[in-house]
């Protein structure tokens, strides 16, 4: 990309024709290849690269013969991956991610709650999950599914870029070979306590929720299990029959049974109720639901693999709780149930 006459700290640049149409941050990357695209991202966002003399999202399209207004990169660069790791210092330490399975082909480990899988909007100074797995993903393994960020659970990498293509695609594909079994806590009971709910759904849009759309949304099937039942909550098996973007939030809301906490689907941000015997009170910050289990075809031999994920421990003291007050635990309760709201 010629440059143009400028500054000590700024230079201007002109989108050759091969740039037309491409990403901002894409094109910037690949004419500058001694820096991450990540690194040319955080210096969009903030502010230090203009298109036509304007601030610019790192997803803008470019057109050929656009003004580039950019800062020398050596300058700026260094200061703000100093700020992205003091920001990350500050945020809450992640759990510790456990190891289920590793051959020289395939990882599987349980993700914990609070870690999205990788960056994005909003996630600029947070943990991820790649950055956890930094020496796993340095080593050849690739992430091939995604989960929520406050989802935990089994997730799987698969080492070697022709593999992970073709795994990645029998995810996307639905291939029935993969089964994924969720566990989740529940308001209400579901009446019948089995079933499937078979409703469509549009992706997300308006505040990145997904919706039911009963003529022009995508196959949606979830089955379910009733796995216990408690004061005003249950404990449901969940397994994804398809794979649609908050799919289980989206399809328990629709039959009036969201999760305990969803602030998104549910407009529930907390769940807190006392312990019976005088201990700690129960309280889930996040959505309770868990990829318990994963079944997928061994990338390089094909031979079935299944691993599970323990329940992480504020589900397992959660469920503790309710057993209690619904006497069924150590002591009997002794909560009323209290009238719904």
């Amino acid at each position: 990309m010629p440059d143009e006459p400028h500054t000590t700290d700024r230079r201007i640049a002109r989108v050759p024709p091969h740039g037309d149409g491409e990403r901002l941050d894409r094109f910037l990357a690949s004419s500058f290849p001694s820096y991450s695209r990540r690194q040319i991202g955080d210096a969009i966002r903030a502010g230090l690269v203009r298109v036509n003399k304007r601030k610019a999202r790192p997803g803008a399209l470019l057109a050929a013969g656009d003004e580039l207004e950019l800062p020398v990169w050596s300058k700026v660069l260094p200061d703000l991956d100093r700020r992205r790791t003091r920001a990350r210092e500050r945020g809450k330490p992640p759990t510790e991610v456990v190891e289920l399975h590793r051959d020289d082909y395939l990882l599987v480990v349980s993700k914990p709650a609070g870690v999205a899988v990788h960056g994005g909007a909003g996630q600029q100074d947070m943990r991820t999950l790649i950055d956890l797995l930094r020496e796993d993903i340095l080593d050849g393994y690739g992430l091939v599914h995604r989960l929520d960020r406050d989802t935990t659970g089994a997730i799987a990498l698969v080492r070697g870029t022709e593999l992970r293509k073709h795994t990645m695609q029998r995810f996307t594909d639905g291939d029935p070979a993969i089964r994924k079994v969720y566990e989740a806590i529940v308001t209400g009971v579901p009446d019948p306590s089995t079933g499937d709910i078979d409703i469509p759904l549009a992706p997300p849009g308006h505040r990145s929720k997904a919706r039911v759309d009963e003529t022009g949304g995508k196959p949606a099937l979830t089955r379910y299990r009733t796995l216990e039942t408690f004061v005003r909550a249950a404990r449901l098996e969940l397994e994804l029959l398809t794979g649609r973007t908050h799919q289980v939030r989206v399809h328990l809301q629709a039959i009036g049974h969201p999760l305990l906490v969803d602030p998104l689907y549910a407009g529930r941000k907390g769940w807190r109720i006392p312990d019976p015997r005088g201990e700690n009170d129960a309280h889930l910050r996040r959505t309770p639901l868990h990829a318990r289990t994963l079944t997928l075809p061994h990338p390089k031999t094909g031979d079935a693999i299944t691993v599970t994920a323990p329940l992480p421990d504020d589900m397992k003291y959660a469920l503790e709780v309710l057993r209690v007050v619904t006497g069924r635990g150590r002591k009997r309760g002794g909560l009323p149930p209290a009238a719904e709201s």
